[in-house]
């Protein structure tokens, strides 16, 4: 006698239906465990969506929370609009732009390096119209730069003029171009000073040097690549007879160097 054959649903219809029920489950647990935020949660659905070969992309009805914490965007650059110029900021010294510069250097020799930076200050010197006031020495430890004093301090004062300081931005970028640390000299001619700020020429011109120093950290430079010294009279250009003589004696050098500033005695 034959047998009856039983109905029903084939043997692979009841794993199939075990696997569907296990995986909505665990999509709902994992639901009811987090917070919706529509952004995560459309990467989870493309996540799911690539594993199983989804390309059809349909966009839930959640609302969308807002971080009231998160920093506004900027606004997209208007074809023609000019971009307003920034100030230089004390993260000027460590900004892509620097870094890229300094970057494109590694490959040039030291005398090359050393040519570009003198170009780019002489530049900068033209472009603050220092004219004869500044005058840029090249040499094999470095560069050295002399300023006149009267550009930068008033007679007997120790406040950089504000005129002086676009040269100093300039300054910034060369010294985080070029890999160089700074040592700024302050210099006096033999007139004698007895004020109670300077009670003599070595305290005006430390302070000098120092207020250079100043300004440079504040524009971000890093202070180990940094040093100030006064010197007082004691390294004169020109007689100290005359005028003339002693406004050439009166000023502020700067000596850009990849020497240490600070020499070891071993």
């Amino acid at each position: 006698m034959a047998k009856k054959k039983k109905g029903g649903a084939p043997p692979w219809m009841a794993t199939f239906a075990d696997m569907s029920t296990l995986l909505l489950t665990f999509f709902v647990i994992m639901l009811s465990m987090a917070n919706i935020d529509i952004q995560k949660f459309r990467e989870m659905l493309g996540s799911v969506k690539e594993a199983f070969g989804v390309q059809i992309e349909q966009h839930g009805e959640y609302q969308a929370t807002i971080d009231k914490t998160a920093k506004p965007t900027e606004k997209a650059p208007v074809p023609g609009e000019k971009k307003p110029i920034k100030e230089v900021t004390p993260q000027q010294y460590q900004s892509p732009y620097v870094a890229k510069a300094a970057k494109e250097m590694e490959g040039l020799s030291e005398t090359a390096k050393r040519a570009k930076a003198m170009t780019e200050i002489k530049n900068a010197i033209a472009d603050t119209k220092m004219g004869e006031l500044a005058d840029v020495q090249s040499g094999p430890r470095g560069i050295r730069i002399r300023i006149k004093g009267a550009l930068l301090f008033d007679p007997g004062q120790a406040e950089l003029k504000p005129e002086a300081k676009p040269f100093f931005d300039s300054l910034v970028e060369v010294l985080g171009k070029f890999g160089y640390s700074l040592l700024v000299e302050g210099h006096t001619d033999s007139s004698p000073i007895s004020t109670a700020q300077f009670p003599s020429n070595w305290e005006l011109s430390s302070y000098r040097a120092s207020a250079v120093l100043r300004y440079l950290i504040s524009r971000g430079v890093d202070p180990l690549r940094l040093t100030s010294i006064g010197l007082a009279d004691n390294y004169p250009l020109a007689d100290n007879s005359s005028e003339e003589g002693r406004a050439k004696n009166r000023r502020v050098e700067f000596v850009l160097t990849k020497q240490s500033i600070r020499p070891d005695i071993k």
